[in-house]
């Protein structure tokens, strides 16, 4: 009965102050929405088991090239894959998109090529029909494909007799012999799933493809166990090859991921732990502003609290009557949150499956689910705990003696006093920790927002392919289909030019006529090898010319290199006729300079200048790679843009393999601006909202503190102090808290920005990161001295004989 009188009481209270209740409950619910949508938006994308039986035990798997994140291939997977005593199910696939033919246009949609046992590994039968055995993988086999719920609606309307149609897939006419159950993608995005057919493991160890790997751990088996036992037996079977097959000297390992894990790198935990970090510093500056009024509101009523505790209530009943008020705002507040937390997730869910490409992966699904409701709760406790109980604790523990004697004139004791200060110290810490954070993350996604890449893809469309070495088996057959292939896209009267650009690596670069102490005072550049016009994706010749049909196998080697490293090495003059020498496929092959290009952005410095690093081309018919990029510039208003190149195969060599299918080569880079643009209104948002806590709370913190000493104020005015001097006094108390608070964020500031510095490839110079230390410094010095001067110039105004008597 006493308890339900007092949530009355509370309830009472707070409606009889609106404004107070409206201010406490936007602050709490500020800082609980972001800690919560924080904390469900990366569990869900990280941690959240996968939506399939037993997906908690699903594993997927890497190789690990001298450290770098590769995959396994098909040869290494066929020595090894019976030997493997870690993996009770262990399995490749490929993914790729799938050109759907649709009369004379087509689409592209995701797929999967996989093996028997593939089905069975996620647990989940075909809602019609069957699975892929090991007769569908057989060469020569009758091409036969399952599809998704969504391709059979959509493409087929739902049609019963979906066992009996077949689809035009890659140019073959396919058997339809399954329909997958709706919401199932796995391993990732596939809409269509086709046999991985038994030929990948005919090819030997040099040019044996590359695959996805998955796996199930044996019972008692742990990941490190698993992936110990594989990067063993691969890199054993790595090395016997070396010598035979002439391979690079590498060392492999294994890794062995969830798949939610896969898709970051293994760098989940560490994104999960730095984003969470930030949003719990905003609930704790919620916590700390909303426990500061409430304090301020027991703090009125410490003489009703001594009063009743004299009359022998516990401090157990002080501290019941006393956290009320703070339980039904944070209890409303986590409510509150949580609806509003719900609806944005709900939001992201539908903006980012619509603007990411198929919806992103099948596991990503954001929205209200149990672990947000329980860390809702969890929240919600803390905050109870932060902004309740502990000022009622505080209040509950007072002089009774001293209060019942002076009233709120003597309440501010030696503890009240440095509970404050350790308040005041704690917010700007945070704050200052916030604002330069998210300062820094801001002007590096401005910067990434506005970077220079040095290319124009304007009406550009890139294309991905893969020529069958098994059918063309001469480098001569492969660069003639190349050829073939560039001539029947150019032909095409909506096509402007067409280049073929191709990554090879970041390689050692000689200068003739330079001497070298060791390899390693040698230079390296962004090597690529190109068949075309670079100025199709807007690389413009500055120089000399381009590569042309005399650049071929037999004829002495050319290169093209970039503005930034003409400069570099032959500062006025013309570096035609230089050569150089370039260690490409492990040995050193002198070039001779014919021209010179624009410089363009280069994966060594994302960060940096467009002439922080050198580029050179070599000529693609001379060092040719399977692996081709196309890249060809159709006029504007060009309509079927993407069937220009499914044409061009199609009537070159239908065995081609389409890697990825046709896009507009635009899309990734207007992505990564929109993604970055993102990133710096949320960066700017929660600064911002940071700094408003900043204001309110160390403004309430500052007032409050000064209110309770108006007494000592009256008593010092009445003894001759001047306004002046206690104003000083004031300042220089506040200013001290001020310095702590600033100090330890700097040296916090100081290692954050050295890791910024080195991450961004010194995109700022040293000196911004001390500029913008001293802009915030600036900024939230003003905010809490004007925080002090305000409530000290109030009450300084007061006659020393009303001051005396202020409760």
């Amino acid at each position: 009965m006493s308890m339900l009188l007092d949530i009355k009481y509370a309830l009472r209270l707070l409606f009889k102050s609106p404004k107070f209740t409206a201010m406490t409950l936007g602050v709490l619910v500020g800082g609980l929405s972001i800690s919560l949508f924080t904390f469900s938006f990366l569990y869900s994308t990280i941690y959240k088991t996968l939506p399939l039986p037993e997906g908690d035990s699903a594993r997927a798997i890497s190789i690990l090239i001298d450290g770098h994140q590769r995959f396994i291939t098909a040869f290494e997977y066929k020595a090894v894959k019976d030997d493997l005593s870690s993996f009770a199910e262990f399995g490749i696939y490929d993914n790729r998109d799938v050109r759907l033919s649709v009369k004379q246009s087509g689409k592209n949609i995701s797929g999967s090529f996989v093996r028997a046992g593939f089905f069975e590994f996620s647990r989940v039968k075909p809602l019609l029909g069957r699975s892929i055995n090991a007769q569908d993988t057989k060469v020569g086999a009758i091409p036969v494909a399952l599809i998704s719920y969504g391709v059979w609606q959509r493409e087929l309307n739902g049609d019963p007799q979906v066992l009996n149609r077949t689809m035009t897939l890659n140019g073959e006419i396919t058997q339809i012999i399954g329909v997958m159950p709706q919401g199932y993608r796995f391993p990732n995005t596939a809409q269509v799933w086709l046999p991985l057919l038994d030929n990948i493991f005919t090819i030997n160890a040099k040019l044996s493809d590359h695959f996805y790997a998955y796996g199930r751990l044996n019972n008692g088996v742990s990941d490190k166990q698993a992936q110990q036992e594989l990067g063993q037996a691969i890199e054993q079977v790595y090395q016997q090859n070396v010598e035979r097959f002439d391979l690079p000297k590498v060392h492999k390992t294994a890794k062995v991921f969830t798949f939610q894990m896969a898709q970051t790198g293994g760098d989940g935990p560490l994104m999960f732990a730095f984003l969470n970090t930030i949003s719990w510093m905003i609930l704790l500056l919620a916590c700390i502003n909303v426990g500061n009024l409430l304090l301020a509101r027991t703090i009125e009523k410490q003489k009703e609290t001594a009063i009743r505790a004299a009359l022998g209530a516990s401090n157990l009943r002080l501290i019941s009557q006393l956290m009320w008020e703070g339980i039904i705002i944070s209890a409303l507040g986590g409510i509150l949150s949580l609806l509003l937390v719900g609806a944005a997730l709900d939001y992201t869910e539908i903006i980012l499956h619509s603007w990411l490409p198929n919806g992103g992966s099948f596991w990503w699904h954001w929205g209200m689910d149990t672990p947000t409701v329980v860390m809702a709760i969890v929240f919600t406790f803390i905050t109870v705990f932060l902004s309740s109980f502990l000022p009622a604790w505080r209040s509950a523990n007072q002089d009774i003696s001293s209060t019942l004697r002076d009233g709120t004139r003597g309440a501010r004791s030696k503890k009240a006093g440095r509970l404050s200060r350790i308040l005041v110290t704690t917010q700007v810490f945070l704050v200052a920790i916030l604002m330069l954070i998210g300062s820094v993350s801001g002007f590096v996604a401005h910067k990434l927002i506005n970077l220079e890449t040095g290319d124009d893809f304007t009406h550009v469309m890139k294309a991905m392919l893969t020529v069958p070495e098994n059918k063309y088996p001469q480098q001569a057959q492969q660069i003639s289909l190349l050829t073939t292939l560039i001539a029947a896209i150019k032909q095409q009267p909506q096509v402007d030019d067409v280049v073929s650009y191709n990554w090879i690596g970041d390689l050692a670069i000689t200068i003739a006529g330079r001497d070298y102490a060791s390899d390693d005072d040698k230079h390296s550049a962004d090597t690529l090898s190109s068949v075309g016009d670079l100025t199709t994706i807007g690389v413009g010749l500055v120089a000399g010319r381009q590569f042309n049909d005399q650049d071929k196998k037999g004829a002495p080697y050319t290169v093209m290199i970039s503005q930034s490293m003409a400069k570099r090495y032959w500062p006025g003059e013309s570096p035609l006729g230089k050569n150089i020498s370039i260690k490409i496929e492990d040995k050193n092959t002198r070039f001779s300079v014919i021209g010179v290009v624009t410089d363009r952005m280069n994966p060594k410095t994302l960060f940096g200048q467009l002439d922080s690093a050198d580029e050179v081309y070599v000529s693609g018919l001379q060092f040719f790679t399977p692996y081709q990029i196309l890249y060809y510039r159709v006029f504007p208003n060009a309509q079927h843009s993407e069937e220009i190149f499914y044409r061009a195969v199609f009537n070159t060599d239908r065995s081609i393999e389409l890697d990825y299918g046709v896009e507009d080569a635009s899309i990734n880079r207007n992505k990564m601006h929109d993604v970055m643009a993102l990133m710096s209104n949320i960066t700017l948002t929660t600064g911002l909202f940071a700094l408003l806590l900043a204001m309110v709370g160390i403004y309430g913190l500052t007032a409050n503190t000064v209110a309770q000493r108006t007494h000592e104020v009256g008593i010092r005015r009445a003894l001759g102090a001047s306004d002046k001097l206690i104003t000083q006094m004031f300042l220089k108390q506040g200013a001290r808290q001020l310095f702590i608070g600033l100090s330890l964020a700097l040296v916090c500031y100081a290692l954050i920005a050295t890791g910024f510095h080195h991450f961004t490839e010194k995109l700022f110079p040293v000196s911004f990161y001390f500029m913008l230390a001293l802009v915030v410094t600036a900024m939230l010095s003003v905010i809490v001295l004007f925080a002090i001067y305000t409530p000290t110039k109030r009450a300084i105004k007061l006659e020393p004989s009303v001051a005396l008597r202020y409760e």
